[in-house]
């Protein structure tokens, strides 16, 4: 399996050699890239980066799955994840910026939204991505928090790069 991700301007950020799993078992695959927000296009509320990821494919989407999670304060967090920006002036929270993702066949799109466009997305922080890429599902029936990144890096044998 031959992993490559472009940013929709066609560069290359990231490529790699996925491991094939045991006979039966899903093809499961992680890597790391960075979200910018010089690459973001920015529409209202939403400032998204849109890329190419040829290993999704159509077994991916309809049997498998794709998991995001970035990096902060030295843990992974699965996306989506909502942030609350604290008024410095009272212990209430002004606006709300949510990160999360979507994708289907060969596309992968990452984005921040806010909750009101009065946020200036330049001063959102780029972010350590890691995606993990679940080429069909094995573990469909089995209970598995694919919520927390250390639980699915011992499941599927991925490493922490």
């Amino acid at each position: 399996m031959f992993l490559m991700l472009f940013v929709a301007s066609g560069c290359v950020i990231e490529e790699g050699v996925g491991p094939e799993g045991p006979p039966g078992n899903a093809n499961v695959f992680s890597l790391n890239f960075e979200f910018r927000m010089a690459d973001a296009d920015i529409n209202g509320t939403v400032a998204s980066v849109q890329y190419t990821v040829e290993d999704i494919t159509p077994l991916v989407v309809d049997e498998g799955a794709v998991l995001l999670f970035f990096r902060d304060q030295g843990t992974w967090t699965a996306l989506p994840y909502t942030f609350g920006v604290e008024s410095p002036t009272m212990p209430a929270v002004d606006y709300t910026v949510s990160m999360g993702y979507g994708f289907d066949d060969q596309f992968l799109e990452v984005f921040y939204e806010t909750s009101t466009e009065a946020v200036n997305f330049n001063s959102l922080p780029d972010r350590t991505i890691k995606a993990v890429i679940i080429d069909g599902f094995a573990y469909g029936k089995k209970s598995i928090d694919l919520t927390d990144w250390n639980v699915v890096k011992e499941v599927f044998g991925l490493k922490d790069e």
